[in-house]
Order: C-alpha cells, then structure tokens, then sequence
C-alpha cells in the first residue's frame, strides 16, 4: 500500500490556446502529480511543487536551445532546481519544497500522440509523470537507469487506471 502525503502542487501556466480544449486537463495532471509523488521511494516522498508551462513548440524549441543547446522542439522539458543527491535533506524542510520547471509544446505532443495513435490527455499526463520523475533525479540515459523510468512511469499510471505509455496496443 502507497503511503498517501499531501498533494503536490503544480503551478500550471498556458501560454497557447491549444491545451485549454483538452478536457478536464488541469485535474487530470494535479491527479497525475499525486500520483507520482505517491510512489517515489520514501526519502523522496515530501510535500513538493513544480511549475508546468504548457506551451508551442516555438517556445520550447527556444528553451531547448538557450538550455540544452539543442534547436529543435521536443514533446516534455525538465529543468530540475536540485541535483538528485541533495533531494533527500532538502525534503526534510518545512514546507512544500519548489522542485522546478516542466515545458510542454502542444503541437509537438499533438503531432505524436496521433503518429503513436494515443489518447491525447493520456499521453499528456504520461510526459506529466516523466517531466516531473526528471525534476526528482531519475533519467533515462543509461539502460538500467531507464528501464527502472519506465517501470515507475507504468505503476504511476496503472494507479490512475491509465494504460501503459509503453505497450504496443493501439489507441492508449
């Protein structure tokens, strides 16, 4: 059984009309955040918020550039305010703690969730998960490191009685 803590704030902010036609979003991914502090192992479940800028894909291809020096636009950006070491003593503040940013580009996500043949709010709340697993350390660079991602992502979203992002099975 997953220890329940107080919800997480995500600080939502939308700077392109495209996401304020999905549906039931903003509850959607404060659920999705819940969930995913939920089953992060106990020296990082505390009380945390993070800032989501759903976006263009003009405006994340500009921070990937300016931060990642890569000029092109991708589906989710992290930005992560601690390095993963420090996590477990900041979580031991008082107060929610600002774990940092997530950027989203809607037609980038749009654009992918029909190539891949997903439910748009479903793929959403999946990058949600995995942008905000990135701001509490995990990363898929190395094999193992990302096969323990996507095992996490899979349980966060089973939780949510959502499909998992990974499998081959049609329209998810």
């Amino acid at each position: 059984m997953v220890n329940k803590i107080p919800s997480p704030i995500l600080d939502i902010h939308i700077t392109l009309a495209g996401w304020r036609k999905i549906p039931r979003l903003k509850p959607r991914l404060e659920q999705a955040a819940t969930a995913t502090l939920d089953h992060l192992p106990k020296k990082l479940r505390f009380p945390a918020t993070a800032t989501l800028l759903l976006t263009g894909n003009a405006k994340v291809r500009q921070l990937n550039r300016d931060f990642r020096g890569m000029d092109k636009a991708t589906d989710v950006l992290s930005f992560p305010q601690y390095e993963p070491a420090e996590l477990p003593k900041i979580g031991r503040q008082k107060g929610p703690i600002a774990l940092g940013d997530i950027a989203l580009a809607y037609q980038y996500v749009v654009v992918e969730a029909k190539k891949e043949n997903k439910i748009l709010i479903n793929y959403v709340t999946h990058l949600v998960i995995h942008g905000l697993l990135h701001l509490f350390g995990y990363d898929h660079m190395e094999a193992a490191d990302a096969a323990e991602m996507e095992k996490l992502e899979i349980r966060i979203m089973k939780s949510l009685n959502l499909p998992n992002p990974y499998a081959d099975t049609g329209n998810r």
